[in-house]
């Protein structure tokens, strides 16, 4: 039997609780300015630009719950909280809808910027896929009134992540370590 690669990303890599840190910055406020983000977005841009200048890294939680018997292929939930000094900046909830390719995805998400429930809220649909034998993943996913390209590549030793976003007038860094839960 052929164990598709997003068995192994969603259910035996990242199955678990993973612990990091995130950074976020403008690589081009012009292009921004130019770009058809909204003033709304751009204030969260900006807010979370001067967080990280003042601030430094914020921390992130992730928490990955696979669900194989779910769906036709399988199911995965991601919980990713951003936070500064305790202070959540973003929640993002995730349900990892699996192809039977092994590669394609379809994910459901939710996502809310700031402490308040019901406030700068959205749900949403993008796609992703999951390369390298389930050792990488690529998220094609709508932020922040933009584009944004998500690479992730796990470590040989199966327990830390590292991600790289990017749209066209910034980038965001996230580097995790599991702390929770087994890599089979």
């Amino acid at each position: 039997m052929t164990v598709l690669a997003s068995h192994v990303y969603y259910f035996e890599v990242g199955a678990g609780v993973w612990r990091g840190n995130f950074t976020f910055h403008v690589t081009s406020w012009r292009r921004l300015t130019q770009s058809r983000v909204g003033l709304k977005h751009q204030l969260l841009v900006l807010a979370m630009h001067v967080t990280q200048r003042i601030g430094g890294a914020a921390r992130l939680d992730s928490t990955i719950l696979p669900q194989p018997t779910e769906g036709e292929f399988g199911v995965a939930e991601n919980t990713v909280k951003i936070s500064k000094l305790g202070f959540p900046l973003y929640l993002l909830r995730e349900r990892y809808l699996l192809s039977g390719d092994g590669v394609g995805v379809t994910v459901e998400a939710a996502e809310q910027f700031g402490p308040l429930p019901r406030f700068m809220t959205r749900t949403f649909v993008y796609q992703a896929e999951i390369r390298d034998g389930g050792m990488a993943s690529i998220y094609f996913m709508p932020l922040l009134g933009d584009e944004w390209t998500a690479t992730y590549h796990v470590g040989s030793d199966r327990k830390t992540l590292k991600g790289d976003l990017v749209c066209d007038w910034a980038r965001a860094k996230e580097v995790a370590q599991r702390v929770g839960g087994d890599s089979t």
